[in-house]
């Protein structure tokens, strides 16, 4: 269990900087307009990971071998990763709109 623990972890430090700095770039907009740009702020995200997704299984195909020799699937590591991901932007959404009440 641990391996494919760390397994994701490995993975999703392939392009958490990335994730990270998108979802913070975000955060501008539910602090200066409020709920309002939800829906906006949402899809940029979701296209966003759209991309993510897409750049990572174009130019680091080769690395899933490693992960499938270690027990871990493409789409554990997919669904894992990028579920993550969606519930840390959710998280510091709604939290941004709290600090500015």
């Amino acid at each position: 269990m641990m391996i494919k623990i760390r397994s994701i972890l490995s993975f999703y430090k392939s392009f958490a900087f990335a994730g990270f700095t998108i979802t913070l770039a975000c955060m501008q907009f539910p602090y200066r307009y409020g709920i309002g740009t939800f829906s906006q702020v949402f899809w940029f995200k979701m296209l966003t990971l759209g991309m993510i997704f897409y750049l990572n299984n174009t130019y680091k195909r080769r690395e899933f071998y490693y992960y499938k020799n270690l027990g871990v699937t493409k789409k554990l590591l997919w669904i894992t990763t990028l579920s993550f991901d969606l519930i840390l932007f959710l998280t510091l959404f709604f939290l941004t709109l709290n600090l500015k009440h």
